[in-house]
């Protein structure tokens, strides 16, 4: 399995009653599936402390649910310089002021990660500047040379720290400069190098796949096979590790698996949950599924027909329509209906109610969509994972040709 680092901002938080009846949040990591648990990816740009404070005596003390929940060790913290938000600066600044630097990125992590002592693996990506098509030639090449000379001291300064794993980042708007930063970064001796700036270009899967595997897009999906020279070719060929910045749907993390990639991170469990309205629903038992997209439906909840409070006097729950049925019975679906929603701002502020997913207005009905969809994101993993073993394992001819979707992708000869 390519590891999935969630991507956390210091919004990803629920509200709750303390003891004194006043609002307090607390981070959503304690209440992700296990696996997620373990990891995270926390940008310098962010406040990412609400995301440390996860131990027995930080969050909702009142809820019997929660306090069954053993929160999982924070095994591996993966950590960016923010480059998406000074992308439209021609000097890479800190969102909270201070230049971006090899060793001003690095004084950040000590400051606001390893200063807490907690037993976790850091990879900790070397600043970059993001190149993408609306700059001159001359903003490229500088950004460029920003990234270059900043991974070569990045390697110097990390290489002297325990517990971390440096990253190179690499951009370009076509094959060419990403294999050309490719081949440099593999020069300085970077033995994990991320691929950014490909967000722009998710709804292109052939561009992106091309960009960074040499796959024509015209290529048979079953003669598919990464191009030796390309930049995830020309990793493989040296072992060393690759991740993928910001895609992150079921259908890429398919391609992640088919193409060996080691890690990705993204927030898209919050985009189309907490921003967008959307409640990703497992489909279990598909004969013969082409891509991920067959192992799932997406419920837009403002499509449900029906949606009321049914009022009680401890907490009001919401009753909806056939369309709006959820069959799920994970541990953050039981404390988000057991929950009370304690947003000034919901609409439904009058009613004390629980922190029901399918309606929108507070933070903790919003949220509580980006972690419904976090339990369903792994069922839905677990499913590739089974299949690309099947796939590699079994004879994909006659009635199970469709099992090539799910095939390996190897590094061309």
């Amino acid at each position: 399995m390519a590891k999935f680092f969630p991507a956390l901002a210091h919004t990803d938080s629920l509200g709750y009653l303390d003891e004194r009846g006043n609002r307090n949040l607390m981070s959503v990591l304690r209440l992700l599936p296990e696996n997620m648990q373990k990891r995270a990816l926390m940008s310098l740009s962010f406040d990412e402390s609400i995301h440390y404070d996860t131990t027995p005596d930080d969050g909702d003390k009142k809820s019997s649910v929660l306090a069954k929940m053993e929160m999982a060790k924070l095994e591996e913290v993966f950590v960016d310089c923010g480059a998406f938000h000074y992308s439209k600066l021609s000097t890479p600044k800190f969102l909270n002021g201070g230049f971006v630097r090899s060793s001003t990125t690095i004084d950040e992590w000590k400051k606001r990660h390893m200063s807490r002592k907690i037993d976790a693996h850091y990879l900790i990506c070397s600043p970059d500047h993001i190149i993408h098509s609306d700059l001159t030639e001359e903003e490229v090449i500088a950004r460029r040379e920003f990234t270059r000379v900043s991974a070569k001291s990045f390697l110097e300064l990390a290489g002297k720290l325990g517990n971390v794993t440096p990253i190179a980042v690499i951009h370009g708007r076509n094959i060419k400069e990403r294999t050309s930063e490719t081949e440099f970064m593999i020069g300085l001796g970077y033995k994990y190098i991320a691929f950014g700036g490909l967000v722009p270009l998710a709804r292109d899967s052939k561009e992106v796949l091309h960009q960074i595997a040499g796959i024509e897009p015209l290529e048979q999906s079953d003669n598919i096979r990464i191009k030796p020279d390309s930049p995830l070719g020309l990793l493989r060929e040296n072992g060393i590790k690759s991740h993928i910045f910001g895609l992150n749907s079921p259908e890429w993390y398919r391609w992640w698996k088919k193409l060996g990639v080691d890690s990705f991170d993204g927030s898209k469990l919050s985009q189309e949950g907490a921003a967008n309205g959307i409640i990703w629903k497992v489909n279990y038992n598909v004969a013969e599924p082409k891509s991920a997209k067959d192992l799932y439906s997406r419920l837009q909840i403002k499509k449900i027909e029906l949606r009321e409070w049914e009022k009680e006097v401890q907490l009001s729950t919401l009753i909806t329509s056939s369309d709006g049925n959820m069959d799920i019975d994970h541990a953050g679906w039981k404390y988000l209906q057991s929950a009370r929603c304690t947003s000034p701002n919901c609409p439904a502020k009058d009613i004390v109610h629980n922190c029901d997913p399918r309606v929108t207005g507070s933070i903790e009905h919003n949220m509580g969509r980006m972690i419904t969809n976090a339990y369903a994101f792994e069922e839905i993993m677990a499913q590739i994972d089974a299949l690309y073993d099947r796939a590699n394992q079994e004879d994909c001819t006659g009635e199970k040709e469709w099992l090539k979707n799910w095939r390996r992708i190897e590094v061309d000869e």
